[in-house]
């Protein structure tokens, strides 16, 4: 049975905020001059004028090793930006401190001290930003502006408004793709550079820009060393984890060029960094003059982190304030591609040995990589009721990747979030992604708009100790991900062996890669002794379920609808591949496959409702309804045989193929509910509990982009 404690543990918090909030200290910061700096202690009537000052009073007037003198601290923000110069900290002296947003009678005092409210703006809660105001805009015409920025900073990302800036691309079109014409012979030249078109590079500004090269589940994002134009080759300065152009179907030789100040289109921008300046297009709704536009300039925002694992940070909590505008940089020699954009080494919210710490009510956005980050030495960490959204990259990392593990990551809980409008840098960024940790709850979270996968377990590809067990993914509604931009991907992604892994009540819909490999549940390499079970998976653009090699997986009780209906969408990629795959034979058993409903909507001769790719695969199928409306045939197996033949192997002797009866309309994606005379429910089906943030609705293609801070 699933571990239901994730169910106790946002009234627990509300408790113990309750309980903290009314017995501690109190300090005041707001991020602008008063009349009572020169006296400023923190109080009520002196506050302090950043956070590090506050930080600076609990260290030098609370701490003390003996814990019989513990303080609770509260470090209260006004609601306007507070632009940190470094990174905030919090370590072991800081242990039992709450950061939050101050409340409406405080904030209404220090309003009436403002004396230049344009300058420091009330917000909804408070804004702790990585980043710095550009101001001094002039007009250059035609709706474009340039600011010199004052900083030895490189600009390459840039909001307005709360909104993200696009850089400059060719193609301009964002939905459009350069093509290089071949690969360079050298494997690890290959990883360098290619040769490319008539037209590209030769005549464009290449001091500043960047390219980004596509290849199947990942980009390369490269700074340019030389162009050959005698055999038209472009070499890099960084490389790529692969040679370029190994992945011929996934890649299709796909690339774009980034910071060209020759490729405004509105709402975009460039930096030229000999001369310090930023070029900005507007649509002409807002005057750069008169609106805040900020520029990242810290990786880490705000650190949670003892020194070492023997002296943890303790009992902190923030709650009703934003953590925004966090940079990326990447070195000229550095490879910046590999699966789920591991390769970033910084979160604007970085945990990491630390334990008991409650971050709720948050909201993390406009990142150039992951939103947070949870390390090696946590133990008890809850993220609840938060919003992490406009990343850089994917939305929550967790675990390390590093294998032994000495300092394990664990009882982590990540519930009742928003994981939202990923891959803005790094395309390849995950939702939610588990490297190696244990006892880890991911329950209730909204995962959607993310251009690779929603949730990803595990950090092991085989049979070595993964590191990892007992994760939890619980009634997450994983939705629009992908996006037709990478391949090689799932809704839900695991690796390796993971005794007490449970996949479960989770609603899958609308996976879908550029050409090919884009599955709902994706057990790949080595992925073992896993329960998935309850789950409603529909629209993917290939197979509901497919697994890569693993073994005594259970598939119990699911629903695989309308899924591996898309045509390929470009001349030479592969056709998909049925409901439901295993790729791999091994002398185990693979998966047992019981009580699930798999509604076929394939309208044709036949179709794959199982495929194994090896014979003498080692399943167990019993006591499930296959279904498809247009009476297309069902196959099965190796030999893709018929229902009856697929029987005589020993497979499906209790299932049916009938129409399991569902009480909504399935080509409109009502949700999957069968009614109580169903021939599935006489097999055992038990209908699955409709998430409350689900929605209704099909799609196969590009989804209008809804939120203002996604572009592409």
């Amino acid at each position: 049975m699933p571990n239901i404690m994730h169910q106790f543990v946002p009234f627990l918090l509300l408790i113990l905020l309750t309980i903290g909030a009314s017995c501690s200290i109190q300090l005041y910061v707001l991020p602008f001059p008063t009349l009572f700096n020169n006296n400023a202690d923190g109080s009520r009537t002196y506050p302090y004028s950043s956070i590090q000052q506050a930080l600076d009073h609990i260290k030098r007037n609370y701490y003390h090793d003996d814990s019989t003198t513990m303080r609770y601290t509260t470090i209260n923000l006004y609601p306007t930006y507070h632009f940190v110069d470094s990174t905030i900290k919090f370590d072991r002296v800081h242990s039992h401190t709450r950061l939050t947003t101050m409340n409406a009678e405080d904030t209404a005092f220090y309003e009436e001290l403002i004396a230049n409210k344009n300058s420091y703006p009330r917000l909804p809660r408070a804004s702790i930003s990585g980043g710095i105001p550009i101001t001094g805009w002039t007009s250059v015409g035609n709706n474009t502006y340039k600011a010199i920025v004052t900083q030895p900073i490189f600009v390459n990302q840039l909001f307005v408004n709360n909104q993200r800036i696009a850089r400059t691309r060719i193609p301009m079109n964002p939905s459009e793709y350069l093509q290089y014409t071949a690969p360079l012979q050298d494997p690890n030249q290959a990883r360098y550079g290619f040769q490319y078109a008539e037209g590209q590079f030769e005549s464009w500004p290449l001091d500043d820009a960047m390219v980004v090269v596509y290849h199947s589940w990942t980009t390369s994002h490269h700074y340019i060393n030389q162009i050959i134009k005698s055999n038209k080759t472009v070499l890099f300065t960084n490389p790529s984890n692969s040679p370029i152009g190994i992945y011929p179907i996934q890649a299709q030789r796909r690339f774009h060029v980034e910071n060209l100040c020759i490729s405004f289109v509105s709402n975009s921008f460039c930096f030229v960094n000999a001369t310090k300046t930023i070029y900005l297009m507007t649509d002409g709704s807002y005057d750069p003059t008169k609106v805040q536009i900020i520029t990242p300039i810290n990786e880490f925002v705000v650190i949670l982190a003892g020194s070492d694992v023997t002296n943890p940070v303790e009992d902190i909590t923030i709650d009703n304030v934003a953590i925004q505008h966090s940079a990326w940089n990447i070195d000229r020699t550095q490879q910046a591609d590999y699966q789920a954009a591991s390769f970033l080494t910084s979160a604007p919210l970085y945990i990491a040995n630390a334990t008991s710490v409650i971050i709720s009510d948050v909201e993390i956005s406009h990142t150039g990589s992951y939103g947070v980050w949870i390390r090696e030495g946590t133990t008890s960490i809850n993220i609840i009721n938060s919003l992490i959204t406009d990343t850089g990259a994917g939305g929550i990392r967790i675990g390390q990747m590093a294998a032994p593990v000495p300092t394990p990551t664990s009882s982590i809980h990540i519930i009742s979030n928003e994981v939202s409008y990923g891959g803005n840098v790094f395309p390849s960024g995950v939702g939610v992604i588990v490297h190696r940790a244990v006892d880890v709850d991911i329950v209730d979270n909204s995962i959607h708009h993310h251009r690779y996968t929603g949730v990803s377990i595990g950090w092991e590809w085989g049979y070595a100790p993964s590191y990892t067990s007992n994760i939890l993914v619980h009634s997450n509604y994983i939705y629009n991900t992908g996006q037709h931009i990478l391949c090689d991907q799932g809704g839900i992604y695991t690796l390796g062996i993971q005794p007490g892994t449970i996949i479960t009540n989770n609603v899958i819909k609308n996976v879908f890669s550029y050409a090919a490999y884009m599955w709902g549940i994706y057990l790949d390499e080595g992925s073992s002794h896993i329960i998935a079970s309850n789950n409603v998976v529909y629209n993917i653009g290939w197979g509901g379920l497919f697994q890569h090699y693993g073994a005594n997986n259970t598939i119990i009780n699911n629903v695989f609808a309308r899924n591996s209906e898309i045509q390929p969408p470009h001349p030479d990629d592969p056709i998909p591949d049925g409901d439901l795959r295993i790729m791999n034979t091994e002398d185990h058993l693979s998966w047992t496959f019981e009580n699930n409903i798999v509604y076929d909507t394939f309208q044709g001769s036949n179709h794959s409702a199982f495929k194994s790719d090896a014979p003498d695969v080692r399943v167990s199928f019993n006591n499930n309804v296959y279904y498809n409306p247009y009476n297309t045939q069902l196959l099965f197996g190796i030999q893709q045989t018929s229902f009856i033949e697929w029987q005589k192997t020993g497979q499906d002797n209790s299932s049916i193929i009938a129409d399991p009866l569902f009480t909504g309309d399935v080509n409109q994606c009502d949700f999957f509910t069968v009614q109580s005379n169903s021939p599935a429910v006489k097999l055992g089906f038990a209908n699955i509990t409709k998430l409350t943030k689900w929605t209704p609705g099909c799609g196969t293609d590009n989804v209008v982009n809804d939120n203002q801070y996604y572009r592409w």
